[in-house]
């Protein structure tokens, strides 16, 4: 990329960068925008503008409010898992700082005043090597052969070994008390009274399943089993469901331009209307209060019908028991509960908005395939990931597509042309192949698991 390309490059980008500063400022300012900009704020019930400025949300604010937070704000806004990140990556840095503040100031020196690269390359007499850069110089590769020095770096292996098991230890420790902590605390989340029951038996024909599993858990549970809550089954009932929810937003929407037309010119105002065919475009014209109603009318009567069908005839084997403490459902989700691995599967519950629910009827010969086939697919994007990096440096440099597309000599030989695919084309191409990786990897968590890797 030359000089030319690279400036313009840079402009468009920090161009880019205030344009889209400029609409955060503008956008984090508007009342109506609050719940995406406040989130955790409206959640604990809190006014996001009390003690606040209206620029206070500002594109950098995330900084000092990073440092300034403590673990319990980031366990109040963002949960547990978010304080534990957090401790990861502070155990990744503590491991690096600790081991670089000895190890550096101590192999570096012992490198770059060693000769070992000189004398491979036939220098003598002091003579420099033009050749070597200054990472090669400082590098382990400079110390020659059966040079007491090596002991240095030998013994830096097991300094980094020793940090590192220290800092996991530590994080470890600190990770168990922020969980356990968590669990004692009076701010109770509902899947910590429950456990995710999988590969029920199929029951006898005088039962169903949630039969099945209210007794099986009454008689292991008695005094802790509070009720099951199966896995229906219930796309055509949630098909119905947002068909009406769909006609009631209609519904609200007319409401509202009906309400704003009566304060015109007009007191008795001007109902909304629409066209009943494709796209709203043709087909009879209709009002739409009255239209939606009837709609709604019609499909409220099939919704419970076929609420009351999946209820009783699509019951799938997998199921939802809730306990009435905190530390049976932790018991329960730790305790085998038959003698086949294959049957009845209990483990800890997820959070509702996290369940893939059409993963859960899966027998567990199908999930153990697929969760292979998802490591096998991973295991191969991680150790072959230089393939598809080939095949897009392939594409994002112009003297690649002067040699693999000839035809196409002709336009990006032109300065202006030039000037523009240097600057662009290789962002283009990495945003390209990493939003697909991004898609991989989101597919393949949802094949593998029974709730997303957030």
């Amino acid at each position: 990329m030359d000089i030319s390309s690279f400036v313009t490059s840079l402009l468009t980008s920090f161009v880019i960068f205030v344009v889209l500063v400029l609409v955060f400022t503008w956008l984090s300012r508007r009342p109506g925008n609050a719940p995406v900009y406040y989130p955790s704020v409206l959640l604990r019930g809190l006014d996001p503008w009390e003690g606040r400025g209206r620029g206070t949300r500002s594109p950098v604010g995330w900084i000092r409010q990073a440092f300034t937070a403590s673990e319990a704000d980031v366990v109040a806004a963002g949960g547990v898992d978010a304080a534990v990140y957090l401790v990861f990556l502070s155990s990744v840095l503590a491991i690096l700082v600790v081991s670089g503040i000895v190890l550096l100031p101590l192999l570096l020196p012992l490198a770059a005043t060693d000769h070992a690269l000189e004398n491979s390359a036939g220098f003598k007499n002091g003579k420099e090597a033009q050749n070597f850069t200054i990472i090669e110089r400082l590098a382990l590769g400079n110390v020659q052969k059966k040079s007491m020095r090596l002991w240095a770096f030998i013994l830096s292996v097991y300094w980094v070994s020793f940090v590192t098991y220290l800092v996991l230890w530590k994080s470890y420790k600190h990770v168990s008390n922020l969980r356990a902590a968590a669990r004692s605390t009076s701010d109770v989340k509902p899947e910590e009274f429950a456990v995710l029951v999988r590969d029920v038996p199929i029951p006898p024909p005088d039962q169903t399943i949630k039969d099945s599993v209210d007794s099986y858990f009454r008689v292991l549970h008695p005094d802790t089993f509070y009720k099951a809550m199966v896995v229906t089954d219930n796309k055509e009932a949630d098909k119905i469901f947002q068909e009406i929810e769909g006609h009631k937003h209609k519904i609200a929407h007319a409401e509202a331009v009906y309400a704003e037309s009566k304060k015109g010119n007009k007191p008795e105002g001007t109902k909304p209307t629409h066209r009943t065919g494709l796209l709203g475009l043709i087909g009879k014209k209709v009002d739409t209060m009255e239209y939606c109603n009837g709609e709604i009318k019609e499909l409220l009567p099939k919704l419970e019908a076929e609420q009351k069908s999946t209820l009783h005839d699509k019951q799938q084997r997998a199921a939802i028991v809730f306990f009435n403490s905190r530390a049976a459902a932790a018991s329960a989700s730790q305790t085998l509960h038959a003698q086949l691995f294959d049957k009845w599967t209990v483990t800890e519950a997820p959070e509702p908005r996290d369940m893939i629910w059409s993963n859960l009827p899966k027998k567990i010969y199908e999930r153990h395939t697929r969760q292979t086939v998802v490591y096998f697919i991973v295991f191969l994007t991680v150790f072959f990931y230089t393939i598809p990096i080939t095949a897009v440096s392939a594409v994002t440099t112009l003297e690649k597509l002067r040699e693999k597309l000839p035809f196409l000599k002709v336009v990006v030989d032109q300065q202006v042309i030039k000037t523009v695919l240097q600057a662009y084309l290789p962002q283009l191409a990495l945003i390209v192949f990493l939003a697909l990786l991004l898609s991989l990897c989101f597919s393949q968590s949802q094949k593998g698991s029974l709730h997303r890797a957030m």
